[in-house]
């Protein structure tokens, strides 16, 4: 008689929140549920974000989560505001929880200080010594302080040492000066710097970065500029050229200019429509000498396009980057990093991007995440840090396929 086949340990994930005012309470209520759900014993992986009110006991929480849960791997930000599975909590003190066993996953955790990535974005060797494993890794997340941490560069040491790697994450947003955030790296608290996870083995993620904007009016060629600074659009000046796309649009487009009028820059090339830019901010113009600021270094020759937000477009973006999932095998997690833009000040209601990805998931999906105040996720071939964003990361056994079966069968 043929011997059963043992079936391996399915990839198991669960989320858990607390709004205790007490931090080490509040730990303890999140690390209750999981172990309702999870059961006792070690799990592979805790991640955790809290709110301001929480931020000078991140050592207890982080005391908590290691002596309840026991991980391998314990990594966590602090934030405006926190993400559940089935809320966007903006106010008030709140702890989000979210921990897994993986079988056959590895997960191998580095520190981000300014000094050692300087040397790691010049040297391959240094790369590897400073993100062990990247290279190959299914996928990064990162969490960042961002008054201690040049993310940019960062990220530019990431697409020179290991280009195919897709990072999502974000950037601490508790506070508004150094000293304000804190981070969780397993003994590792403070509150500067930057943390990553670097992912790889039977793990498969799919990563949505939904920039919430569409573009209007036609393509403009930057025809002189200095850094930052668009001096000429078209041959003209850059106010002027922009102020008559402007009066061109549509009554009902100019509307949306209410909510802001950002920049995009192409990506990838031939550059048309929604997703093919980088959603950049117009951070001023200079009516006298007809000069614009945009958030971003701009090339001469390089083709940009003025795009508008609001909200229809934030959710209809985002539902389209999502439709796929119906396809797919039942996702297992979801890491979600949004922007404070977003939540309700953009949307006008509570939950609007969290609820849009629990109905493309089919609801009731473990997740977490945070607010920041810019996330981290792949455009074209590249990884930036963007505004106004989100940036999720959905999680599923890397055995499973589209019209496979459920991993949690």
């Amino acid at each position: 008689m043929r011997e059963p086949v043992e079936r391996p340990e399915a990839m198991r994930w669960a989320s858990a929140f607390s709004s205790n005012a007490d931090a080490g309470t509040a730990a303890a209520e999140a690390c209750a549920a999981l172990e309702a759900a999870l059961g006792s014993g070690p799990l592979d992986l805790a991640a955790c974000f809290f709110s301001a009110a929480h931020v000078g006991a991140a050592g207890k929480i982080a005391e908590t989560l290691k002596r309840r849960l026991e991980p391998g791997c314990l990594v966590g930000a602090s934030a405006n505001g926190v993400i559940t599975s089935g809320h966007e909590v903006e106010s008030g003190a709140a702890l989000t929880l979210i921990g897994a066993r993986l079988p056959e996953v590895e997960i191998h955790p580095f520190i981000l200080a300014r000094e050692m990535w300087e040397e790691a974005a010049r040297d391959p060797v240094e790369f590897q010594r400073c993100a062990p494993h990247a290279i190959g890794a299914e996928i990064v997340m990162m969490l960042a302080d961002p008054f201690t941490l040049d993310t940019d560069d960062v990220l530019t040491a990431f697409h020179r040492g290991a280009p195919e790697v897709r990072i999502v994450g974000g950037l601490a947003s508790a506070g508004v000066r150094p000293g304000s955030n804190a981070l969780i790296l397993n003994d590792w608290v403070a509150g500067e710097g930057g943390v990553a996870l670097a992912f790889e083995g039977e793990l498969r993620a799919d990563v949505v970065v939904s920039q919430g904007c569409r573009p209007v009016g036609p393509p403009l060629t930057v025809s002189r500029v200095d850094g930052n600074v668009v001096l000429e659009l078209d041959g003209q000046p850059a106010l002027e050229r922009a102020e008559q796309v402007l009066r061109e649009l549509a009554g009902k487009e100019r509307e949306h200019l209410k909510s802001g009028l950002y920049v995009g820059r192409p990506v990838r090339a031939g550059a048309s429509g929604r997703g093919d830019y980088l959603i950049r901010n117009l951070l001023g113009a200079d009516r006298d000498r007809g000069f614009i600021a945009v958030g971003d270094q701009l090339a001469a020759q390089e083709q940009i396009r003025l795009h508008v937000r609001d909200a229809a477009s934030a959710r209809e973006d985002l539902e389209l980057l999502l439709s796929p999932q119906a396809f797919d095998t039942r996702a297992a997690a979801a890491l979600i990093f949004t922007c404070n833009g977003r939540g309700r000040g953009l949307y006008g209601v509570p939950d609007g991007d969290i609820s849009t990805l629990q109905s493309a998931l089919g609801g009731a999906v473990p997740a977490a995440g945070m607010f920041c105040a810019g996330e981290i996720g792949p455009i074209g071939a590249r990884n930036f840090v963007h505004g106004h964003t989100a940036s999720i990361a959905i999680v599923r056994p890397a055995g499973s396929a589209a019209g496979g079966p459920d991993p949690g069968e």
